[in-house]
Order: structure tokens, then sequence, then C-alpha cells
């Protein structure tokens, strides 16, 4: 794939393809997660949502594997129990975004992609562009250089991180906006950084400009 093709793709499957052992776990996990919050009103078990709630924390080093694992095991009771009723997402994408594999995120994609009523592709056109915010423009890396990384631009990196909106495990973009002003303010000329943070999003956790400032992988 070239970069040209990257950023005309359509296809979240093609794009984590290509993405295949250059993507970290983190990243991959917190795609499938997020993924999964798309359809969150349709997950119907507060044990698959749960299981989603886990793989978020466990991404980011704030639960163990065995706290995963029970988590995983009790939204595959849900899945392997659950009967069909029109609307409900009982099976959800849980047991899959609380796994590690690229292969997971991919199912997590399509399934919930699937489950998104509305026009044809409009399910795939979100998961795009939250692969988008997560993944970046892997042809294009960007290098946040020290100087930028103040205490203020710091504090507002990090309480943007934490201050999500819920359920939809968005951020406030009221809140990136005002980071990418401090950000501009202590030197940063990176158009790519400053116009993401300042982008419509949807912006999740993994956001490839705040993970850059926050230092995560």
């Amino acid at each position: 794939m070239t970069e040209a093709e990257w950023l005309a793709c359509t296809d979240p499957e093609r794009m984590l393809a290509f993405l295949k052992g250059a993507a970290s776990d983190r990243r991959c996990r917190l795609f499938a997660c997020a993924c999964c919050r798309r359809v969150w009103h349709q997950m119907t078990s507060d044990r698959s949502q749960h299981a989603v709630e886990a793989s978020e924390r466990f991404a980011d080093g704030e639960c163990d594997t065995a706290a995963l694992q029970r988590a995983q095991r009790a939204a595959n009771a849900v899945c392997n129990s659950y009967r069909y009723r029109d609307g409900d997402v009982a099976w959800s994408q849980a047991p899959a975004a609380s796994s590690v594999a690229l292969v997971d995120a991919r199912t997590a994609a399509v399934r919930s992609s699937s489950e998104i009523r509305g026009p044809a592709g409009k399910g795939s056109r979100g998961q795009v562009r939250l692969l988008r915010d997560i993944f970046g423009n892997p042809f294009r890396p960007a290098v946040v250089e020290p100087p930028w990384r103040t205490p203020t631009v710091l504090a507002l990196a990090q309480a943007a991180y934490d201050d999500r909106l819920l359920p939809a495990g968005t951020f406030d973009l009221d809140r990136l906006a005002v980071l990418s002003d401090a950000l501009e303010d202590a030197g940063c000329d990176n158009a790519d950084i400053l116009s993401h943070l300042r982008g419509p999003g949807p912006h999740v956790r993994g956001c490839w400009a705040l993970d850059l400032l926050l230092g995560k992988e």
C-alpha cells in the first residue's frame, strides 16, 4: 500500500492488514474497544460492557491479566448462552476486544460495522475515522520535540485523556483545541499534530497525537 492509497482507503480491514507487524498491541486493543463503544447501546449485557472497560484498563496498565481474563470469561458466557433479539448485541465484541492479536481488532471492526444501522458503508466509514485517529499516517510518523512538552501541555494532555465522554469514550473537542493552542504557544510548528488535535475526530484513547505528547506507545 502506498501513502496515497492509505489516505484514500475506506476499507478498515485492508488498512489493518497493512499495519500487521507495525501496530502495537495497545493500539490494536484500543481500536477494538473504540469499535465496541460505537454499538454500546446495543450491548445488552453489563458483562460485555465490563469486558470492554477491562480491556481499556489493561491497555493502560491499570488491571492485570487475571482480571482481564475473568472479564473475558464472563463475556464469553454471555456469548455462548445468548439468543438474538432484534436490535441487541449481547455477544458484543468484548471477547475480541479483550485479547491481544491484530486479528481481533479486525474482527471488532467488522462486527460493530455490521451492527450499525444506516446507509451502506456508514459503519465502515466510522471505523476508518477511528483507525486514522489511532494510527495516523504510518508513512509520516510525527515527532514531538522535548521543549514542546511543557508542564502546561502535559497537564492539559493528561486531563483530556482522563476526562472522556462516556459511554462513547471520545475526548472533548474543546479540551483538545485548548491543548493544541498551548502546544503551539510552546513552539510546536508541526502542522500534522496541531491540525489533528483541532480536527473533528472522533478522538479516542490511542489517539496518535495525544499518545505522542504523553509518551504512550
